[in-house]
């Protein structure tokens, strides 16, 4: 019997908030979850076998469907990490990747600490090493609308 469930449809609003909070990534308001989890275009979520009512990991694909996808929100509960329930989340997702981006689909992500190596194993390649390399550059809006740039410790 597996210890893990893989549930594959998106998480309510509320399941969102906690997690990400819980494994450490910043927070998000209620009204931008709703928005942003409405248009997923794949997510999974994992649960213990034993309660499966009880969200531990999840991870989502967003993005236009055609050009350009980004994988956002891989994160698992830190009683839970390093089980292997992220390259559950990730298998998984690159399953869904390799029967729905089309050839020059490019699909991206951002890593926070040492997580590029567990995206390494799924054939992800830092940037900066392309033939023409390009730097990842964000913008996360503020309460005023100004925005603020994100610094290398935080994580999104």
């Amino acid at each position: 019997m597996s210890t893990y469930k893989m549930i594959y449809s998106v998480p309510d609003v509320e399941t969102y908030l906690n997690l990400r909070v819980s494994a450490g990534m910043s927070p998000k308001t209620p009204e931008a979850a709703a928005v942003g989890l409405a248009n997923s275009l794949f997510a999974v979520q994992v649960t213990p076998a034993s309660s499966p009512e009880t969200t531990i990991g999840m991870g989502r694909i967003i993005g236009d469907g055609g050009c350009f996808f980004q994988i956002v929100d891989i994160a698992v509960l830190p009683s839970h990490q390093g089980r292997g329930v992220g390259k559950m989340i990730m298998k998984n997702i690159r399953m869904w990747m390799d029967e729905n981006v089309p050839e020059s689909g490019m699909v991206s992500l951002f890593a926070d600490g040492k997580a590029n190596e567990l995206y390494k194993q799924f054939g992800f390649v830092e940037t900066s090493t392309w033939p023409v390399p390009s730097i990842g550059m964000a913008l996360v809006y503020t309460k005023d609308g100004q925005g603020r740039q994100e610094t290398s410790t935080e994580k999104t």
